[in-house]
């Protein structure tokens, strides 16, 4: 398989561009399929990762029989859902392929929106098996896996020699960050969806689950408390930046890159940024990453990334599967880690020695990718989410204590999980 160059694929993204004084209205113009032989559309948005315009043209180019109109929806998770979410709703079939995150599969297939995929052709030994079950749902697949990944810890490799792979050998490297002038350790904790994140992670990392794989809400236990507590110490004892609290990714990516922390933990999204050289970055060089830490061996990490569902009222099922096909592939995939760095579902594309070298930080994505565990899976995932954050944020802020948080956020759930 040959290499692309990323600049092949980010020419196309002045085709892109082009659409933006439409994307508030869902429809985007001069773009590659847009004209009236489209009988495909595929509702994505702007904030992907990389360029999706590349993707929709090349399929046109090869498919003249089948082609794909691109529908950019609004910037951000909520409201590209929202935009979703009404179009299925209406059971407009507007939107043929949908572009969804790896949490909405429950939802959008308990309400009978998604059109069930065949596994083996979308999820078959190719494909790693964290990144298949976020699009599973009750046994059967309802989106194919495109982005993956999992959270990673960034550590100062100047001056870290052996990266923790517990929380107790975490604390116990924070003088260097003293020595330093440095903050020990950063994640993303606002109060938004990166602290619904953060929370699986250190829970899932000390033994524990906020949901099982019965769907029993089961935060209430001692290692749920345990996972919670290293967070809520962190913030009590200083080796967590109180400024943390208003953390979401980009700012502790900043927070690190300008020197502040010894510690991180982000995306694979966070890499190139700080090898880039110049004046922005002081860590250029100096930093390494690897699976996250836990409380007695390396920790779980929670899955994001975005999936390709096909929408029940679609009225051109076997084009559209076509496409997801091809955009799923394995060369599509490779190109697209290439452009954007950024972690796919393709397994062999780990095993390119070119591309590794390229984006060395996948090598541990990869690993960490071996331990990972699904946010909670619920049909009311929003009402799950926005409970576990307002309940751990209090935890963090000290407006509650550990025991009153993880008591009230099962109270919480088991109502959410009964309405589902």
């Amino acid at each position: 398989m040959g290499t692309t160059g990323p600049g092949s694929w980010t020419r196309s993204l002045a085709l892109a561009v082009a659409g933006t004084l439409l994307a508030a209205t869902g429809c985007a113009g001069s773009l590659p399929g847009e004209d009236g032989d489209a009988v495909v559309t595929f509702a994505v948005t702007r904030a992907s990762g990389g360029d999706m315009g590349a993707i929709v043209e090349r399929f046109n180019e090869e498919n003249p029989d089948a082609r794909v109109r691109i529908v950019y929806l609004a910037a951000g998770a909520d409201a590209q859902r929202n935009a979703m979410v009404q179009d299925l709703q209406a059971r407009t079939g507007r939107y043929d392929v949908l572009y969804t995150d790896a949490v909405w599969t429950a939802e959008f297939a308990a309400r009978g929106w998604l059109e069930p995929l065949a596994t083996e052709r979308f999820a078959g030994p190719n494909i790693l098996p964290a990144a298949a079950a976020t699009g599973m749902y009750q046994g059967e697949l309802y989106a194919a896996p495109f982005a993956t990944g999992t959270g990673m810890l960034y550590y100062r490799s100047d001056l870290v020699d052996d990266p923790p792979t517990t929380w107790a050998e975490l604390i116990a490297a924070c003088p260097i960050a003293e020595a330093n002038d440095m903050d020990c350790y950063a994640g993303q904790f606002a109060r938004y969806e990166g602290l619904t994140v953060n929370a699986t992670e250190a829970i899932a990392s000390a033994g524990g689950r906020i949901i099982d794989e019965d769907g029993d809400v089961v935060v209430d236990s001692p290692e749920a408390r345990e996972g919670l507590r290293f967070l809520v110490d962190g913030f009590r004892e200083g080796y967590i930046p109180k400024a943390a609290l208003t953390y979401m990714e980009d700012e502790v990516r900043l927070s690190f890159q300008r020197g502040e922390l010894l510690f991180m933990r982000n995306w694979a999204f966070a890499w190139p940024a700080m090898q880039e050289p110049g004046p922005e970055s002081r860590v250029q060089g100096k930093f390494d990453a690897v699976p996250l830490p836990g409380l007695d061996g390396p920790g779980t990490g929670t899955l994001g990334g975005n999936n390709l569902a096909l929408s029940t009222y679609s009225d051109h099922k076997a084009e559209a599967l076509r496409f997801i096909e091809f955009v799923q592939s394995e060369d599509v995939q490779r190109r697209w880690m290439a452009e954007t760095n950024t972690p796919t579902s393709w397994t062999s594309n780990y095993e390119d020695e070119e591309l590794m070298a390229a984006a060395p930080h996948l090598v541990p994505q990869r690993k960490a990718l071996d331990a990972v565990q699904p946010r909670p899976v619920s049909p009311r995932y929003n009402d799950v989410t926005n409970a576990v954050q307002k309940h751990v944020h209090a935890a963090l802020t000290g407006a509650k204590t550990v025991d009153e948080a993880v008591s009230d956020l099962q109270e919480e759930l088991e109502w959410a999980v009964k309405g589902a």
